[in-house]
C-alpha cells in the first residue's frame, strides 16, 4: 500500500500517447470488450453514463456501437486526453451520443443524482485520494443508480492467468509476464479496497472476481423510501 501512495504523490503514469499505444492494441481491446458486454447487458434503457478516467476513449467507442439508446459521458483529467478522445470517437461511434469533460475524480463537475451508471477502469489504483473519488461517484448516482470499478486483480494466480490466455487465444508465457509487469504499480489486493470503502464510510459494496483476472468492485446507491 505504501508503494502505490508513493506512486499516487508523484502521479507517475505513462504518457497520454503510451496509453492510447495500449488501448488499441489487440489484448486491451479483448479486455474492453469483455467490460462493455457487461455494461451492454446491464445498463438501463436510455440510461446516463459516466466513463471516469476515460483516457483515450475506446470503452465509450465500443459500447456506444451496441448500446446507441445510451447517453454517454467521459470525463479524465487531461485536456489532451479529452480532446483526443472526441476525435477517436467521431471517427469510431460517429452516431453516437458521447460527451467529453475534463474534470477531477475528486470533485466531479456534474450535478448530484445525474447518473443511472459510472463505471471506472483501471483508474482507480491511481486516484491521489480514492475514498473522497467514491463518495463522489455516489453523489451523482440516481437513486437505485450504480457505479462499476474495473482493476486488475493482484490476488489472480497461475491458473486465472492460463485461463484468461486460454479463452483469448494468446500464448499463456505473453499473457503471465505481460500480467506481472503491470500488477507491480497497477493492480489491487481485496483489502486494498476494503480499505478505502472503510475511510469514506461506505458501509456496502460487492467485490468480485470477473473475467479470471479482474476485479469488478459494485456500489449501488439505495432508493430513500422517505422521499417517495
Amino acid at each position: 500500500m505504501m508503494t502505490r501512495t508513493f506512486f499516487r504523490r508523484l502521479e507517475l503514469e505513462p504518457p497520454a500517447w503510451f496509453y492510447v499505444l495500449m488501448a488499441r492494441g489487440p489484448l486491451f481491446r479483448r479486455v474492453y470488450r469483455r467490460f462493455v458486454a457487461d455494461l451492454a447487458a446491464g445498463v438501463p434503457q436510455e440510461a446516463h453514463l459516466l466513463d471516469v478516467g476515460t483516457g483515450p476513449g475506446y470503452l465509450l467507442a465500443y459500447l456506444a456501437r451496441q448500446r446507441p439508446d445510451l447517453r454517454l459521458f467521459g470525463l479524465d483529467l487531461s485536456h489532451r486526453m479529452v480532446a483526443g478522445g472526441r476525435r477517436r470517437l467521431a471517427q469510431l461511434a460517429p452516431e453516437a451520443r458521447i460527451n467529453g469533460l475534463v474534470g477531477n475524480s475528486q470533485a466531479l463537475p456534474v450535478r448530484s443524482e445525474s447518473f443511472e451508471q459510472v463505471t471506472s477502469t483501471f483508474s482507480f489504483h491511481i486516484w491521489q485520494e480514492p475514498a473522497q473519488a467514491v463518495t463522489e461517484m455516489v453523489r451523482i448516482l440516481k437513486p437505485g443508480g450504480r457505479a462499476w470499478i474495473y482493476e486488475m486483480n493482484r490476488d489472480a494466480d497461475r491458473s486465472h492467468i492460463r485461463e484468461f490466455a486460454r479463452e483469448e487465444h494468446f500464448p499463456f508465457p505473453f499473457v503471465y509476464l505481460g500480467f506481472h509487469s503491470l500488477a507491480w504499480n497497477h493492480a489491487l489486493r481485496s483489502e486494498e479496497f476494503t480499505a478505502v470503502f472503510q475511510q469514506a464510510g461506505i458501509s456496502s459494496w460487492n467485490l468480485a472476481r470477473v473475467h479470471h483476472i479482474f476485479w469488478r468492485l459494485e456500489i449501488r446507491r439505495k432508493v430513500d423510501l422517505s422521499r417517495e
